[in-house]
């Protein structure tokens, strides 16, 4: 079974639904049953969420022959990037390479694939297919809290990113979700050593979504998810080092840099933007129109700009960036 996210139908021409902003990337969604037990997500194993939703955004059932007679025109569409996302399961993966082999056919555009993987040898088959990057999500950067939400043993997923990264360098990719009880300190540490080994991150924040375990718990406050993203974007430009960073009790409180590097740096926003694979932008994955914007789908306004930006320094501690008075924000 095939599902396409209600903004990639439209981009397609394949549903009528009305957007504020249109996907860059065309999402798909393969299988049907997950044998996953993650506690944050509705597809997950004896979970009571709705099947249609993964995120915040609807997930419509799309006839295969339709998206395959759609997939032609993708880039007339304005859609740069093809991402498969596929459930948890145990059987081999013969019918989701055939499916991704299909989708190369009719498409120019690059693949990305989002699945569980065993070993390096299903990272091999899915390329082979035709994927040009391959995410094996963490989610959790905690080796306890990845235990509880997910099951399993964090250590052992890293070493088989990290496997993969040396053998298909800058083609891996991962997400991390932000809000699960980490520090920050421990989810920076883990942004830097994977962006050294060349694997791309995804930051996402938690969303308590109906029908999970962790229907209850709270998305990360603001501010943190801030810091979190102005910190992971400096590393990933190497404007940064994670040994400049200071943290106090597991809280990041200070970049080292003046702040008028750090507002040089952070200036155009594209820190807040969605971070993941080239021409991803997940428009609402996190958050509802109207609501508050955890990644921006697209370029800041100047007052989404000067408003992240405020949040930012409002929620560092005073005098730790080396500098005195208030912070004049206007561009």
């Amino acid at each position: 079974m095939i599902r396409l996210s209600a903004g990639t139908a439209a981009a397609l021409g394949l549903r009528k639904i009305r957007m504020d902003v249109s996907p860059t990337t065309a999402y798909l969604f393969y299988g049907k049953e997950c044998t996953g037990k993650c506690a944050f997500c509705p597809q997950a194993q004896g979970g009571r969420g709705a099947k249609n939703q993964l995120g915040r955004i609807s997930w419509p059932v799309v006839a295969w022959e339709e998206i395959l007679t759609a997939m032609p025109q993708a880039a007339e569409n304005g859609l740069k990037r093809v991402c498969m996302q596929s459930v948890r399961q145990n059987k081999n993966l013969k019918a989701f390479l055939e499916t991704l082999q299909k989708i190369k056919d009719v498409s120019n555009l690059p693949l990305s694939v989002s699945m569980w993987i065993n070993n390096k040898k299903e990272a091999a088959e899915i390329f082979a297919a035709g994927a040009d990057r391959l995410s094996i999500a963490l989610d959790a950067v905690n080796p306890g809290i990845y235990s509880c939400v997910k099951g399993g043993d964090l250590a052992k997923r890293i070493d088989l990113l990290l496997e993969c990264a040396h053998l298909w360098p800058e083609r891996m990719s991962t997400h991390l979700i932000c809000g699960l009880g980490e520090k920050e300190e421990e989810i920076l540490a883990l942004i830097a050593k994977l962006l050294a080994e060349g694997i791309t991150v995804g930051l996402f924040a938690f969303t308590p979504l109906k029908g999970t375990p962790l229907v209850n718990r709270r998305p990360p406050a603001l501010d943190v998810y801030r810091r979190i993203q102005a910190a992971s974007f400096l590393l990933r430009k190497g404007w940064l080092d994670f040994s400049s960073l200071t943290f106090t009790e597991g809280r990041l409180v200070s970049f080292g840099l003046s702040v008028s590097r750090l507002q040089e740096y952070l200036r155009e926003g594209e820190a807040f933007q969605t971070s993941g694979c080239p021409d991803c932008n997940r428009p609402y994955y996190n958050e509802r129109p109207g609501g508050v914007i955890y990644n921006y789908p697209r370029p800041l306004t100047d007052k989404e700009e000067v408003t992240a930006l405020m949040v930012l320094w409002q929620s560092l501690k005073e005098g730790t960036d080396n500098h005195s008075g208030k912070m004049a924000l206007n561009k």
